[in-house]
């Protein structure tokens, strides 16, 4: 079961994390190549998700290819960051003025370049700043309109590279405007472009009030799930949780339906963490996914396909109880 998938990690995982009301001395921040030894050290991860600018540009792109090959690590996404720079804050694709509507564009090609010289395949795309605070704000059709327009501009600048949305409901505007799997859906549609998708945040989802398994089989018949970044949350916020810790069942669920769609693409960890060790934060999760894995495979297709068609719950926490507690 998913024996194809591989294991990887965010860059940003490993670099010092704080919550906003406790000011800390600031934290010396690795570097790219020293993110990338971090990565290493966690047995079972093949890869690791790099943002442009933050960790990989044109100008050192051949020290971080070195840096992969080195450490026996593959690409397995680049980011490209839109929402990050003080010109996004009244918005990236969606900004009134052009001059910063172009800047986006061209930060997402030089993604999509640096994505194809690492041999990623794909970009993520997080439009964290087009969205509104308040009703009366925002023209919305003409937003929408501008997300679809500089989207079509993107998507046929190298259309061998698969463009992932990171769709998130809310923050850091308190409504976004690409907030759910429908949405991404929506956008493409409108794009009309076969290599933009979804990238599936489960974090995301799970503060969307969506399931995770559904989102997965949704978006596989639309063949656009991209990407996924696997974490936990309370679905109050963006938690950024160590995987498992809350959701249990339902990231058991989403994996077999992983497998049912025949997913092949990566699997990325990216736990934010305040206290406990960031990189045994990653091998745990690590350990959990393998596990669930594990013992869905012990547990056997046929009779997880058997209790599905039941409708009934109780039959897969019965096999779940004979296989973990008896």
């Amino acid at each position: 079961m998913l024996e194809s998938v591989r294991f990887s990690v965010l860059a940003s995982t490993f670099s010092p994390h704080r919550d906003r009301f406790m000011p800390s001395p600031v934290a010396p921040v690795p570097t790219t190549v020293q993110l990338i030894e971090m990565a290493a050290s966690v047995d079972g991860l093949r890869g690791i998700e790099l943002v442009h600018p933050t960790h990989v540009t044109p100008e050192n792109v051949a020290e971080i290819k070195a840096a992969l090959d080195a450490n026996g690590l593959a690409c397995a996404s680049v980011a490209a960051s839109v929402s990050s720079k003080w010109e996004y804050l009244g918005g990236s694709l969606t900004a009134d003025d052009p001059a910063v509507r172009q800047q986006a564009i061209k930060t997402i090609k030089t993604g999509i370049d640096l994505a194809a010289e690492l041999g990623a395949g794909r970009i993520n795309l997080w439009l964290g700043r087009d969205g509104f605070d308040y009703a009366f704000q925002m023209d919305y059709d003409q937003a929408w309109g501008r997300i679809v327009e500089a989207l079509q501009e993107v998507c046929a600048y190298r259309p061998e590279i698969r463009i992932g949305i990171e769709y998130k409901s809310f923050e850091p505007r308190k409504r976004l405007l690409v907030s759910t799997a429908a949405k991404v859906i929506a956008l493409r549609h409108d794009v009309g472009a076969k290599n933009l998708g979804a990238l599936l945040d489960t974090g995301h989802a799970l503060y969307a009030q969506e399931n995770l398994a559904e989102v997965v089989a949704f978006l596989a018949r639309h063949d656009a799930l991209v990407h996924v970044h696997f974490n936990d949350n309370y679905r109050l916020s963006d938690d950024d949780l160590i995987v498992g810790t809350v959701n249990f069942l339902e990231t058991m669920e989403m994996l077999y339906w992983l497998e049912r769609v025949g997913y092949r693409g990566w699997l990325s960890f990216d736990p934010h963490t305040t206290i406990e060790d960031p990189i045994r934060a990653v091998e745990e999760s690590y350990k959990f996914v393998k596990g669930l894995i594990h013992t869905m495979v012990r547990i056997g297709k046929a009779e997880i396909e058997r209790a599905i068609a039941t409708h009934q719950v109780t039959e897969m926490m019965a096999l779940l109880n004979k296989e973990l507690f008896q």
